[in-house]
């Protein structure tokens, strides 16, 4: 089942740009909730489509520079989540795909994600992988750029579902046309993902925090066993680096995402109040032909009736 375009809407993009935008060191990933449609050729595109509706960030197994993994835990939770958005909103949602970011590289997928994509699409042949290529800069004019592609995973010679090798054999890329649309439902308006962009990614420094903190414990009293001395000041020491370090991080996670989210939402605000302001002012127009429609059609009509009354007078005065 090859997929011939991608639907991503403005809300989605937010999630996925403030998640990638998160660090320029190491790779983000997440999953994607929506709905998979076969049109048929007279609706104009045709083809089967993919309908991106939110953005499920996951919390890092594995943090490096070229690679990221999360574990099937959450997978099954996303699955889970996408269950009971199906039973509340009455719509079909379910696991269509997933993200990652490439900070400071190509926006083509790798080896690795070629291949995962193909494992991906064991479970579902329409499975999609997106890509968000950030942090990086043109040479010429010092601007910024971000670059989105869509991509699944074919055996090589072979189409997407068939044989032709699967997994284990050769695989190459295919480019999915993507498209930013805007969001039509309730749940794709709602902005949950951009919330748990925040969430996740306050989660995630949580835990390594406190990982380093357990770590940093057992060595003490490892060491403190081992020499008979007393690892209290040593642990103590030890606590407040990691807190500074955890601070640090929180910090720059405020600038490098919470902050620009909430100048893009307030941006989107104002733009939907000044779109209000225009509709309100449409409307008071529409009104006001409206009123000056029903006063002509009333002045008519009653001129109408006078011109009635006069006959009828005239009739009378002529029987008399």
């Amino acid at each position: 089942m090859s997929l011939d375009r991608v639907e991503v809407t403005q809300e989605v993009l937010l999630a996925m740009l403030s998640h990638a935008h998160s660090t320029e060191s190491e790779e983000v990933m997440g999953l994607l909730l929506g709905d998979m449609r076969d049109e048929p050729p007279s609706s104009g595109g045709g083809g089967f489509v993919c309908r991106v509706s939110l953005a499920f960030p996951q919390i890092r197994t594995d943090r490096r520079k070229d690679r990221v993994e999360t574990s099937p835990e959450q997978m099954a939770r996303c699955s889970a989540h996408a269950e009971r958005l199906s039973r509340e909103t009455g719509e079909r949602v379910r696991v269509v795909g997933w993200y990652h970011s490439h900070p400071h590289i190509t926006v083509l997928p790798s080896h690795v994600d070629v291949r995962t994509q193909a494992m991906y699409q064991l479970l579902d042949p329409g499975f999609v992988g997106l890509i968000v290529s950030t942090f990086n800069r043109d040479a010429a004019s010092q601007a910024g750029t971000v670059q989105l592609t869509a991509f699944q995973s074919l055996p090589e010679g072979g189409e997407a579902g068939g044989g032709g090798g699967g997994p284990v054999g050769p695989l190459v890329r295919k480019e999915v046309a993507v498209a930013v649309v805007p969001s039509l439902t309730r749940l794709e308006k709602s902005f949950s993902d951009v919330r748990a962009v925040q969430s996740t990614l306050m989660i995630e420094e949580t835990e390594v925090y406190q990982r380093a903190l357990a770590v940093a414990a057992a060595t003490m009293a490892a060491a403190g066993g081992s020499t008979g001395a007393s690892p209290g000041s040593f642990l103590e020491l030890t606590e407040v680096h990691h807190a500074g370090v955890y601070q640090a991080q929180m910090v720059r996670l405020v600038e490098a995402s919470l902050r620009p989210t909430l100048t893009s939402l307030a941006t989107l605000l104002n733009q939907q109040r000044t779109q209000q302001q225009q509709l309100e002012e449409q409307v008071r127009q529409l009104e006001a032909r409206l009123a000056r429609a029903s006063g002509g059609c009333v002045a008519a009509g009653k001129a109408g009736l006078a011109a009635v009354d006069g006959e009828e007078a005239a009739v009378v005065a002529v029987g008399q």
